[in-house]
């Protein structure tokens, strides 16, 4: 079951530029008080169609296959397409951020924090890389460091309701030892 909430919290649909001047704009959106669950959806969408835009068609075409094996559960496949993809674009945030994914379905922790750390530093704002970070220490039962980074990605996107789900589930069960 976490496999499958990782590979949602770090994968949506493809679209445009990591890099795009939109993003700014897109990221306050979802800042905005007035901002409305709906309006949040269609933001992060658009957020997430930036992210998964490859540099050229290269790289989308592995970004594009990567996703495709991932899906399919052909995992080793593709680790092996992703890293080729960050060997071919290293600045690629997604790329970073997929690979991450695929190493925590198949348990490998430490490899998928080290991608999760590549692509916060490539992009800080990676919700979905903030949301998969926590998921990782659930998973290694280590709810503090996994409220943490659940925090961390609802102050970016306050919008994610299993996130903020597990934020509070996390909050009861530490209850009087977290602060």
């Amino acid at each position: 079951m976490l496999a499958v909430a990782a590979a949602l919290a770090f994968c949506l649909p493809a679209g445009a530029d990591q890099r795009a001047p939109a993003l700014d704009g897109l990221f306050a959106t979802l800042q905005a008080p007035q901002t409305s669950p709906g309006r949040a959806q269609q933001v992060t969408t658009e957020i997430w169609h930036h992210w998964l835009e490859a540099t050229d068609e290269d790289a989308q075409r592995l970004m594009n296959l990567g996703i495709t094996r991932m899906n399919e559960f052909a995992l080793d496949q593709a680790v092996e397409i992703f890293t080729t993809l960050i060997d071919m674009s290293p600045d690629y945030a997604e790329a970073w951020n997929k690979r991450a994914t695929v190493y925590y379905m198949i348990g490998e922790y430490d490899l998928s924090t080290a991608d999760v750390k590549e692509t916060l530093r490539l992009e800080p704002r990676h919700f979905g890389a903030l949301s998969g970070q926590g998921l990782i220490y659930m998973q290694q039962d280590r709810k503090a460091e996994a409220l943490h980074w659940f925090r961390r990605a609802l102050d970016v996107n306050p919008f994610m309701d299993g996130v903020r789900q597990n934020v509070e589930m996390l909050e009861a069960e530490l209850e009087g030892t977290v602060t």
